[in-house]
């Protein structure tokens, strides 16, 4: 199967910066937002016509980083306040609460809806598509009842899913990829992505039918 998967780590966030675990649904620090653009720059310089997805996980840090970083291939409704941002028909940010990170530490427990659609409306239809209670990681209330082998099973079967959609595209047939440390290391065990990086893998399948990112 034709496509990539250009798996991207978030730039810098706050918690990262000061060592704060508390900080709820930690946001980019400042730095955070240059590395960003420095991820974008040279993305875009090697990749810019290949990208027909983007996905993210839906913490703040990693749309911050996704918004920031491919403001070059992301579609001009995706920032409302900014009329002169993004591309004219560019290519839409999807969000997947399965990329989120997996510990419940306040700094990686996300925010409800409404919160998010306040502070990145450009997103308001993508974030009413996720579960009421995405952000609940324990307990009755959590959409997460799946242990994390087969959260990232699903994972690996939506890229798949999503790469054979695309792929009679004329070009734009790889799929970036927004997420953490935790579920970068559970998706590919081998993989060295420091903060505000990627690392591009091809996913393939083995003899016994296994998705894996290689």
């Amino acid at each position: 199967m034709p496509g990539r998967i250009h798996l991207v780590r978030h730039a810098e966030g706050l918690h990262n910066l000061r060592n704060d675990h508390t900080i709820l649904d930690a946001p980019l620090s400042q730095r955070g937002f240059d590395f960003a653009e420095d991820l974008g720059r040279r993305f875009v310089r090697d990749h810019s016509n290949n990208i027909g997805v983007i996905t993210s996980s839906p913490l703040r840090r990693t749309i911050q980083t996704s918004l920031t970083a491919f403001i070059r291939i992301l579609d001009t409704t995706q920032y409302p306040e900014m009329s002169s941002s993004g591309v004219k028909n560019g290519v839409m940010l999807s969000l997947d609460a399965n990329l989120q990170e997996i510990s419940d530490l306040p700094c990686n427990s996300g925010s409800p809806k409404d919160r998010l659609v306040t502070e990145f409306p450009g997103l308001s239809s993508e974030i009413e598509k996720l579960d009421l209670n995405w952000h609940i990681k324990t307990g009755n209330h959590s959409p997460l009842s799946q242990s994390l082998p087969q959260r990232m099973a699903r994972i690996l079967e939506q890229l798949q899913e999503t790469l054979a959609n695309i792929q009679d595209r004329p070009g734009d047939n790889d799929i970036i990829v927004v997420t953490h440390q935790g579920v970068i290391a559970a998706l590919a065990p081998t993989a060295n992505i420091p903060v505000g990086q990627w690392q591009t893998f091809d996913l393939k399948t083995d003899a016994n039918g296994q998705l894996s990112l290689q």
